[in-house]
Protein backbone atom coordinates (compact mmCIF):
# COMPACT_ATOMS: atom_id res chain seq x y z
CA UNK A 1 0.00 0.00 0.00
CA UNK A 2 1.19 3.44 -0.75
CA UNK A 3 1.96 5.67 2.52
CA UNK A 4 -0.43 7.98 3.41
CA UNK A 5 -0.24 11.40 5.26
CA UNK A 6 -2.23 10.66 8.38
CA UNK A 7 -3.79 14.15 8.61
CA UNK A 8 -4.41 13.76 4.66
CA UNK A 9 -6.53 10.77 5.18
CA UNK A 10 -8.43 12.30 8.01
CA UNK A 11 -9.27 15.61 6.44
CA UNK A 12 -10.56 13.65 3.12
CA UNK A 13 -12.40 11.27 4.98
CA UNK A 14 -14.08 14.01 7.47
CA UNK A 15 -14.95 16.00 4.27
CA UNK A 16 -16.60 12.86 2.88
CA UNK A 17 -18.24 11.90 6.21
CA UNK A 18 -19.69 15.60 6.37
CA UNK A 19 -21.01 15.42 2.90
CA UNK A 20 -22.53 11.93 3.01
CA UNK A 21 -24.63 13.51 5.98
CA UNK A 22 -25.42 16.57 4.49
CA UNK A 23 -26.84 15.02 1.18
CA UNK A 24 -28.44 12.03 2.80
CA UNK A 25 -30.40 15.15 5.07
CA UNK A 26 -31.53 17.17 1.65
CA UNK A 27 -32.55 14.21 -0.07
CA UNK A 28 -34.84 13.23 2.85
CA UNK A 29 -36.74 16.72 2.25
CA UNK A 30 -36.52 16.29 -1.00
CA UNK A 31 -38.38 12.77 -1.40
CA UNK A 32 -40.50 14.23 1.62
CA UNK A 33 -41.03 10.59 3.42
CA UNK A 34 -38.84 10.03 6.94
CA UNK A 35 -39.32 14.27 7.27
CA UNK A 36 -42.28 14.14 9.53
CA UNK A 37 -40.68 15.54 12.96
CA UNK A 38 -37.22 16.08 11.73
CA UNK A 39 -35.95 13.85 14.07
CA UNK A 40 -34.35 11.70 11.55
CA UNK A 41 -32.59 14.40 9.94
CA UNK A 42 -31.30 15.72 13.08
CA UNK A 43 -29.93 12.47 14.00
CA UNK A 44 -27.73 11.45 10.86
CA UNK A 45 -24.08 11.57 11.67
CA UNK A 46 -20.46 10.13 11.27
CA UNK A 47 -17.91 8.89 13.88
CA UNK A 48 -14.40 9.23 12.41
CA UNK A 49 -11.40 7.39 14.43
CA UNK A 50 -8.02 7.59 13.08
CA UNK A 51 -5.19 5.54 14.60
CA UNK A 52 -1.90 4.58 13.61
CA UNK A 53 -2.67 1.31 11.82
CA UNK A 54 -6.67 1.81 11.27
CA UNK A 55 -9.45 3.88 10.11
CA UNK A 56 -12.94 3.89 10.90
CA UNK A 57 -15.19 5.76 9.83
CA UNK A 58 -19.39 5.08 11.13
CA UNK A 59 -22.24 6.62 9.85
CA UNK A 60 -25.35 6.79 13.16
CA UNK A 61 -29.59 7.59 12.01
CA UNK A 62 -32.49 6.64 14.06
CA UNK A 63 -33.21 3.15 13.83
CA UNK A 64 -36.21 3.78 11.65
CA UNK A 65 -33.71 5.72 9.27
CA UNK A 66 -33.05 2.39 7.98
CA UNK A 67 -36.21 1.32 7.05
CA UNK A 68 -36.78 4.40 5.07
CA UNK A 69 -33.95 3.75 2.75
CA UNK A 70 -34.26 0.36 2.47
CA UNK A 71 -38.17 -0.22 2.62
CA UNK A 72 -39.84 -2.57 4.02
CA UNK A 73 -41.57 -6.19 2.12
CA UNK A 74 -45.07 -7.02 3.03
CA UNK A 75 -45.53 -8.81 6.51
CA UNK A 76 -45.46 -12.39 6.87
CA UNK A 77 -48.14 -13.31 8.96
CA UNK A 78 -50.34 -10.55 10.11
CA UNK A 79 -47.63 -8.56 12.36
CA UNK A 80 -46.66 -8.04 15.77
CA UNK A 81 -48.33 -4.71 16.24
CA UNK A 82 -45.60 -2.76 17.10
CA UNK A 83 -45.99 -0.44 14.13
CA UNK A 84 -50.13 0.71 15.18
CA UNK A 85 -48.68 2.45 17.72
CA UNK A 86 -45.92 4.82 15.16
CA UNK A 87 -48.36 5.25 12.80
CA UNK A 88 -51.46 6.19 15.29
CA UNK A 89 -49.18 8.55 16.45
CA UNK A 90 -48.08 10.03 12.74
CA UNK A 91 -51.91 10.50 12.21
CA UNK A 92 -52.45 13.01 14.70
CA UNK A 93 -49.07 14.54 14.45
CA UNK A 94 -50.23 15.21 10.70
CA UNK A 95 -53.67 15.72 11.53
CA UNK A 96 -55.07 13.19 8.86
CA UNK A 97 -59.00 13.60 8.76
CA UNK A 98 -61.61 11.40 7.33
CA UNK A 99 -63.04 12.04 4.11
CA UNK A 100 -66.24 11.84 2.29
CA UNK A 101 -66.78 9.50 -1.38
CA UNK A 102 -66.14 12.87 -3.30
CA UNK A 103 -62.96 13.59 -1.20
CA UNK A 104 -64.01 16.15 0.86
CA UNK A 105 -63.09 16.31 4.71
CA UNK A 106 -65.64 15.41 6.77
CA UNK A 107 -66.54 16.69 10.29
CA UNK A 108 -64.79 14.80 13.10
CA UNK A 109 -67.55 12.34 14.49
CA UNK A 110 -65.70 10.62 17.04
CA UNK A 111 -62.06 12.09 16.54
CA UNK A 112 -60.17 9.39 18.57
CA UNK A 113 -61.94 6.76 17.09
CA UNK A 114 -61.68 7.92 13.76
CA UNK A 115 -57.63 8.66 13.70
CA UNK A 116 -57.43 4.85 15.14
CA UNK A 117 -59.32 3.48 11.50
CA UNK A 118 -56.96 5.52 9.86
CA UNK A 119 -53.94 4.55 11.60
CA UNK A 120 -55.42 0.94 10.66
CA UNK A 121 -56.20 1.46 7.22
CA UNK A 122 -52.09 2.46 6.90
CA UNK A 123 -50.89 0.02 9.04
CA UNK A 124 -53.29 -3.08 7.05
CA UNK A 125 -51.69 -1.62 4.02
CA UNK A 126 -48.00 -1.78 4.82
CA UNK A 127 -48.44 -4.92 5.93
CA UNK A 128 -50.20 -6.72 2.72
CA UNK A 129 -48.06 -4.66 0.40
CA UNK A 130 -44.96 -2.84 2.04
CA UNK A 131 -43.39 -0.21 0.63
CA UNK A 132 -40.73 0.96 -1.59
CA UNK A 133 -37.56 2.46 0.29
CA UNK A 134 -36.20 5.93 -0.54
CA UNK A 135 -32.43 5.41 -0.63
CA UNK A 136 -31.95 8.71 0.52
CA UNK A 137 -28.78 7.15 2.31
CA UNK A 138 -27.64 5.09 -0.31
CA UNK A 139 -27.55 7.74 -2.82
CA UNK A 140 -25.64 10.34 -0.79
CA UNK A 141 -23.04 8.25 0.17
CA UNK A 142 -22.60 6.54 -3.42
CA UNK A 143 -22.68 10.09 -4.67
CA UNK A 144 -19.59 10.76 -2.33
CA UNK A 145 -17.71 8.06 -2.88
CA UNK A 146 -17.22 8.40 -6.01
CA UNK A 147 -15.75 12.01 -5.33
CA UNK A 148 -13.08 10.62 -3.15
CA UNK A 149 -9.20 10.89 -4.40
CA UNK A 150 -8.85 7.99 -6.56
CA UNK A 151 -5.43 7.04 -4.83
CA UNK A 152 -7.33 6.70 -1.49
CA UNK A 153 -9.99 4.79 -2.77
CA UNK A 154 -7.45 2.04 -4.48
CA UNK A 155 -5.35 1.96 -1.44
CA UNK A 156 -7.93 1.12 0.99
CA UNK A 157 -9.20 -1.71 -1.99
CA UNK A 158 -6.01 -2.92 -1.86
CA UNK A 159 -5.72 -3.53 1.87
CA UNK A 160 -8.88 -4.96 1.82
CA UNK A 161 -8.42 -7.55 -0.78
CA UNK A 162 -5.07 -8.17 1.38
CA UNK A 163 -7.23 -8.80 4.52
CA UNK A 164 -10.06 -10.97 2.94
CA UNK A 165 -7.14 -12.77 1.36
CA UNK A 166 -5.90 -13.36 4.83
CA UNK A 167 -8.78 -13.98 6.48
CA UNK A 168 -9.86 -17.25 3.68
CA UNK A 169 -6.55 -18.28 4.09
CA UNK A 170 -6.78 -18.57 7.78
CA UNK A 171 -10.08 -20.12 7.35
CA UNK A 172 -8.76 -22.72 4.81
CA UNK A 173 -5.92 -23.95 7.51
CA UNK A 174 -7.83 -24.09 9.62
CA UNK A 175 -10.50 -25.99 8.02
CA UNK A 176 -7.54 -28.46 6.12
CA UNK A 177 -6.31 -29.40 10.00
CA UNK A 178 -10.06 -30.41 11.72
CA UNK A 179 -10.45 -32.82 8.54
CA UNK A 180 -7.07 -35.07 9.30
Amino acid sequence: MAKFDKIAVEKALKKFGHKVVMRAASLLTIRKRGYSTGKLMKSLDYDLGVAANSISLKFRMEDYGLAINDGRGASKSGGGGALFPKILAWVKRKGLRPRNSKGQYESWKNKASQQRGIAFAVTRKIHRFGYKGTGFFNDAFNENFKKLPKDLTQAFKLDLEKYLKHTIDEISYGNDSSTT
